[in-house]
C-alpha cells in the first residue's frame, strides 16, 4: 500500500461544480437519519487534519460501502475519509466513506 489519498483543500472544495467527484475529509457533527451534517477538514499531514469551520452537508445512503469500519462508527465526532459527488454548494452524496477516526487528529 502506497501513502493514504489526499483530501480536495478547502478552497479546492469550494471551486468544485454540481456532478463532480469530490474526496474530502470531514468530522461529523450531528446526524438526522441518512443525512450527515459535518466540518470540511483542512488535510495538513497523514495523521492531522484543521479544523475549518466550513459546514458540509452529506448524504449517507443505507448500504454505502464503508472502509475500515462499519456504518455503525459513523457518529458525532468521527472523522471521514469520503468520496462522493456534489449535489450541490456544500452538500455531497457519500459514495464510498473512510473512517479515520482512529487515525488522524483534529486540531
Amino acid at each position: 500500500m502506497g501513502p493514504p489519498p489526499v483530501p480536495m483543500s478547502p478552497q479546492e472544495f469550494s471551486h468544485a461544480r454540481a456532478g463532480q467527484n469530490v474526496q474530502i475529509a470531514v468530522r461529523v457533527q450531528r446526524m438526522k437519519r441518512s443525512t450527515l451534517y459535518a466540518e470540511l477538514l483542512q488535510h495538513q499531514t497523514d495523521t492531522v487534519n484543521k479544523a475549518t469551520a466550513k459546514p458540509v452537508v452529506l448524504y449517507f445512503a443505507d448500504g454505502t460501502p464503508v472502509v475500515m469500519g462499519t456504518a455503525r462508527e459513523v457518529v458525532p465526532g468521527a472523522i471521514l475519509f469520503v468520496y462522493g459527488v456534489l449535489t450541490k454548494p456544500g452538500h455531497v452524496d457519500i459514495k464510498r466513506a473512510v473512517i479515520d477516526t482512529k487515525y488522524v487528529q483534529v486540531r
